[in-house]
């Protein structure tokens, strides 16, 4: 994780109560709040410095205070979240955090972790819970880790097969034809790595 990245786009899931993402919101330079997520921003104690989305469901008295920094969009192919990416991407930011995404409705969790893909290459983006992290892993790129640290590995794309290096249950060109086919594993090292053939990244969640 690039931890001089200080851009930070908070959605409208579950606020973080984790210190992991605490910290980010307090650190961040850059703090972009889908739609109603300025709410709860504000009412910990910040402010946001761009607010994005359609405006459903910020209140009517942030909606007057912030007037300034709001980007209405009532464009209905893309939730709130992918509305924010596309402005980082439209900037030329390389990375982001995402906090919120997940928690509060699970069809929106596994949308926005889903949705993760769509923004590769253009941009890089972990996904942060109180929980755990997801991010996108490359073809043969050492992803680091701790020994012990538990590992889950999704694809979007149900006809890679994938091979590893460092995990305690190794995969040896397997059939990643569902979600759950490789998770629960375990980090051996300081980093591991994947071997696959696929036009996108993987999705690996790795929890605190």
């Amino acid at each position: 994780m690039k931890r001089e990245n200080k851009i930070v786009i908070l959605a409208n899931g579950l606020f973080p109560t984790a210190r992991q993402g605490l910290d980010l919101l307090k650190a961040a330079e850059l703090l972009i709040c889908c739609d109603g997520a300025a709410d709860k921003l504000i009412g910990f104690g910040l402010s946001p410095h761009v607010i994005i989305g359609d405006m459903d469901s910020v209140s009517d008295e942030v909606r007057e205070q912030y007037a300034s920094i709001m980007i209405h969009s009532d464009e209905q192919e893309s939730n709130d979240l992918t509305k924010a990416v596309h402005y980082c991407i439209e900037k030329g930011y390389p990375s982001v955090f995402i906090l919120g995404a997940t928690g509060l409705r699970e069809d929106h969790t596994l949308g926005n972790i889903s949705l993760m893909v769509e923004y590769f290459p253009r941009i890089d983006v972990w996904i942060i819970s109180d929980y755990g992290m997801f991010s996108m892993v490359r073809s043969g790129e050492h992803v680091h880790s701790c020994a012990g640290e538990k590992i889950s590995i999704f694809s979007i794309d149900n006809t890679t097969r994938i091979t590893s290096n460092g995990l305690k249950y190794p995969l040896n060109d397997l059939l990643l034809s569902n979600w759950y086919r490789a998770t629960l594993n375990e980090a051996t090292a300081d980093s591991f790595t994947l071997q696959f053939e696929s036009d996108l990244p993987l999705i690996v969640y790795k929890a605190w």
